[in-house]
């Protein structure tokens, strides 16, 4: 029997994989193109890639997924469930939601009886997890199409994602630094030296907005702590953890966060290639909102 919804999201979310097992998340890789070579983003060794990119040099580019493959998810979910939900990473950094909303009108032209939801996350890893495994999670007890989506909207439009980087060199080579240039271009001028947090979510439009610059990114990550406080406000926390090796970083913020407010939930996770590619080794990103 066929479950009501199905559930499929970006890989940059890293949704850690007994959580994809459990609630059937079909997730949709990005690609990252290395050397000339174009390669399915799950399909990337991350410790490969990381000394690949310790290189710099000619530094690595990612793409959107095409059409073709997100239609194939699609065509995953109507094997499993009478509609589906599908959570991109914000449209400002990426096509995905365009290909997105291209390959559900070809997916109900084939499945007409389907309904499908494309969902702006408005951010990106560990911003857009907690959107995937909440709507998972009820979509898995059995909730409708609608209960769902409304699921999905209001924890993106709670969201609070924060950023912090030990370089903003592989941000500023993507293309994806906005009003951090500045930030970029005086490391660069002037070598390392300051670690850097912006916010990219809902409240944002999507895009970056400058937070705060720190010496050592223990004091961005217990900036990150404050923030919650400050809009968790007393309430329990849902969020995620996503890092790029910086277990240990991740660990402590991990920490932080139990021992000072009340967490219902916190999800860790190492990110994928994309990810790597995009924000560089040493990247720790926290996405949260208040229940």
């Amino acid at each position: 029997m066929k479950r009501k919804v199905a559930v499929i999201v970006d890989a940059p979310a890293a949704v850690p994989q007994d959580l994809v097992d459990r609630f059937e998340i079909g997730i949709v890789p990005l690609h990252a193109i290395v050397d000339g070579k174009d390669y399915l983003e799950t399909e990337v060794d991350i410790e490969w890639l990381l000394k690949r990119l310790r290189e710099k040099g000619d530094v690595p580019t990612t793409s959107a997924p095409s059409v073709g493959e997100i239609l194939r998810a699609y065509d995953w979910a109507a094997d499993r469930a009478d509609s589906a939900i599908s959570i991109h990473m914000t449209s400002v950094f990426s096509k995905g939601y365009d290909a997105a909303l291209e390959a559900r009108k070809l997916a109900l032209e084939k499945h007409p009886d389907m309904k499908i939801e494309v969902v702006d996350s408005c951010t990106v890893e560990a911003g857009e997890m907690p959107i995937a495994i909440e709507s998972a999670t009820l979509a898995a007890a059995g909730a409708g199409f609608d209960e769902v989506v409304k699921k999905a909207y209001d924890v993106r439009d709670s969201i609070c994602a924060l950023f912090c980087f030990d370089t903003l060199f592989f941000r500023d080579k993507g293309g994806r630094i906005f009003k951090a240039k500045p930030w970029a271009q005086a490391e660069g001028n002037h070598g390392a030296g300051f670690k850097a947090m912006i916010e990219v979510d809902h409240s944002t439009g999507g895009t970056v907005q400058l937070v705060s610059r720190a010496k050592a990114k223990k004091q961005l990550l217990q900036k990150m702590v404050r923030i919650a406080a400050e809009r968790t406000n007393g309430t329990s926390l849902y969020g995620a953890v996503v890092h790029m090796n910086a277990a240990q970083d991740a660990g402590n913020l991990e920490q932080m966060l139990r021992d000072e407010l009340q967490v219902e939930a916190l999800h860790v996770s190492q990110g994928r290639a994309v990810t790597a590619i995009q924000n560089g080794e040493g990247f720790v990103t926290f996405g949260f909102h208040a229940v």
